[in-house]
């Protein structure tokens, strides 16, 4: 059975935490929902653009002032969300 809530826990009215995330966070219309780090407006999405751009972790944690473990943690989220990702190809005619 599908279960598309599977580790992620409520806490709040209008918040959830990802769990096993400690500076992970989802608030609804923050970002357009999308997992920001807690207590911010910085999503997952900014810190890997950074990253991706040539940023040195410890760096990406200065500008963005967040803690180093969030960057490395929003690391760790789109490691395990591409993991998920099912790629259906159809045989070559």
């Amino acid at each position: 059975k599908d279960r598309p809530f599977q580790g992620v826990r409520w806490r709040l009215k209008d918040m959830v935490v990802l769990q096993g995330y400690r500076w992970l966070e989802v608030v609804p219309d923050r970002r357009g929902s999308r997992p920001t780090i807690r207590g911010t407006r910085v999503s997952v999405d900014d810190v890997l653009d950074m990253l991706a751009a040539g940023w040195k972790p410890e760096e990406v944690s200065e500008e963005l002032e967040i803690p180093l473990e969030a960057v490395y943690e929003a690391l760790r989220y789109a490691s395990e969300a591409v993991k998920r990702v099912v790629v259906i190809t159809s045989p070559p005619s």
